[in-house]
């Protein structure tokens, strides 16, 4: 497997809700590539290799969770993994955290506070 660029992020989320944290990742310094799809995140992993993808729940034929087994499947714990959803239930996050993902965030989530939680990823 080729090296993982820790300056890369992959962010699956609808166009109407990426766009403020996309522009605030990539102002402290990160490449972010977005995907609307789980299918594009997987296309996109594969030829980019991000450190981290963070990724919606509720997308559209492949959900959040289907992702993120699909990327533990693929790349083990080397990819860094974030939900970033409206859903809040205990069961949800239960259900993250069983499908692979390393952190739960509930939108909305301040752009700092996905920031600290990529860099605290990437140093563990």
């Amino acid at each position: 497997m080729r090296t993982l660029h820790p300056e890369r992020i992959v962010l699956v989320e609808r166009p109407n809700g990426r766009d403020m944290l996309k522009r605030a990742l990539e102002h402290v310094g990160f490449e972010v590539d977005v995907a609307d799809t789980g299918e594009d995140a997987l296309l996109i992993t594969a030829a980019r290799r991000p450190a981290v993808v963070i990724s919606d729940i509720d997308l559209p034929i492949m959900n959040g969770w289907q992702l993120a087994e699909a990327l533990r499947a693929r790349y083990g714990r080397r990819v860094r993994l974030v939900a970033l959803t409206s859903r809040d239930e205990p069961a949800d996050r239960q259900r993250s955290e069983a499908a692979g993902f390393d952190v739960h965030l509930v939108k909305p989530a301040a752009p700092e506070r996905v920031h600290d939680t990529i860099r605290l990823l990437l140093i563990a």
